[in-house]
């Protein structure tokens, strides 16, 4: 890990006491950034669907860390019921229908959520006067991917062949066509940006069609690993990292918005583009032995290839990754090791969210 970097000290200083909404707070990488905001001393607020059974919110007790109100984004006046109640400086989108087999059977659920979601979200952000900042979620799969192996920049062309990229590529749209038209303008100044990340790993995930959890589950029941796309090149990086990445472009819009408002690829560094079978690789000298198997892949559409450039948001945000790939994948098997021992999940999320922001981490491997 390298030393403490001056914008992770500013988002430990910035978010102290201040209001922040999140959507989709009851999913895996919204549990995470709600023990990061426990952590950090903000006031938070949520608002989300109920969470899965023995899913990472409910195993450490999220409730327990903000004010949550269980509700669909696609329910416009319930959605601004909360926010208004909850009166935020601070708002992160990340309600969204994710996993790519779902939204490949269900696509017009998934825009409806990831739309239309978007759209609700912003029309509620108009009528709270207190918002100053809003970060919007979407992916690195937004970009038009051409499978030559191209690290994507924030300036290159959008696309998408699938409900859930074509879905997040509309949402970019909506972002800067709302700030345009509605939320920077002479009455009012409130910075909005969409952040694209990369597949983010972390302990606690249970969605078994996921990598990290598939591998890790395999290992622990003596099993073969299935893997749909062995081959697959993608950019990887610690939840952490992401996280602290959203929190810098929602600081620093807070107190300048128009200078950091637009897009924001926030990724791994070029070591964290690997492909699938680097990962299993690692994952059985850290934690345990296990062969794969192929998964036959039912219609779905998936791209081999993909890379983002974070140089813009080094450059300008001041943010980079603190953890290598290797670094974030010994505290995902650290966390697996720690439930195993019986350990509660929201005391692994505090240790290693404080190990990130204030101290070395130490990893009992």
């Amino acid at each position: 890990m390298n030393k403490m970097d001056d914008c992770t000290l500013a988002n430990m200083a910035f978010y102290r006491g201040k209001r922040v909404f999140l959507t989709g707070h009851t999913g895996f990488k919204g549990a995470w950034l709600t023990a990061v905001l426990h952590e950090l001393g903000a006031e938070a607020a949520g608002y989300a669907l109920p969470p899965e059974k023995g899913c990472l919110f409910e195993k450490m007790d999220g409730g327990a860390m903000l004010r949550g109100v269980i509700g669909d984004v696609r329910d416009h006046e319930s959605l601004l019921d909360a926010m208004l109640r909850a009166r935020p400086e601070i708002v992160f989108h990340l309600a969204a229908q994710v996993p790519m087999r779902s939204c490949f059977e269900r696509p017009r659920y998934t825009y409806e959520t990831n739309v239309m979601g978007t759209v609700n979200l912003l029309e509620a952000v108009r009528q709270c006067p207190d918002v100053k900042s809003v970060v919007i979620a979407t992916t690195d799969k937004v970009y038009l991917n051409k499978g030559d192996g191209a690290v994507y920049r924030e300036t290159d062309p959008l696309g998408g062949d699938d409900a859930y990229s074509s879905g997040k590529t509309c949402t970019e749209y909506i972002a800067e066509a709302y700030k345009r038209s509605y939320l920077q303008t002479a009455e009012r100044m409130v910075g909005i940006s969409t952040v694209r990340a990369s597949n983010v790993l972390g302990g606690g995930d249970h969605v078994e069609s996921r990598l990290i959890p598939s591998i890790l589950n395999a290992i622990a029941g003596g099993r073969k690993v299935e893997l749909r796309n062995p081959r697959q090149t993608r950019p990887w990086q610690s939840v952490l990292d992401a996280l602290n990445g959203y929190l810098a472009v929602g600081r620093l819009m807070y107190q300048t918005p128009e200078r950091y408002s637009g897009q924001w690829n926030i990724g791994p560094e070029l070591d964290g583009i690997r492909d699938v079978l680097w990962i299993l690789e690692k994952m059985r000298k850290y934690y345990g032995d296990t062969d794969y198997v192929v998964e036959p892949v039912r219609g779905m559409k998936e791209s081999r290839t993909l890379g983002l450039d974070i140089t813009k948001a080094k450059r300008e945000l001041g943010w980079a990754p603190r953890l290598t790939t290797e670094e974030m994948l010994c505290h995902v098997v650290d966390f697996f090791k720690q439930q195993r021992a019986g350990i509660p999940e929201g005391q692994i999320c505090a240790g290693q969210i404080r190990g990130y922001f204030e101290r070395e981490a130490e990893w009992n491997l």
